[in-house]
């Protein structure tokens, strides 16, 4: 993604952000996002892992919660009052 970035940049985009399901970053990679020359302006987590909450306490990441879907999913009716 840090490529990506790096490309949409070189190609004259003036912001970028990510999305990504389930945001696996093996030996603590989230933190390449901090730092350096590539700079999201948003980077998407959802909390289908541990550690999410704390990783989204660094900007540029921001949690999207899979709660109230999966609870929906699970019981089979719309939890939200409408």
């Amino acid at each position: 993604l840090l490529e990506c970035g790096k490309a949409l940049l070189n190609e004259g985009a003036t912001g970028i952000s990510a999305y990504v399901t389930h945001a696996v970053f093996p030996n603590q990679s989230w933190k390449n996002f901090l730092s350096g020359d590539i700079k999201f302006q948003n980077f998407w987590i959802t909390n289908s892992i541990p550690h999410a909450e704390e990783i989204c306490q660094n900007p540029p990441f921001k949690l999207l919660s899979l709660s109230t879907i999966i609870a929906e999913n699970l019981l089979g009716f719309d939890l939200m009052p409408s």
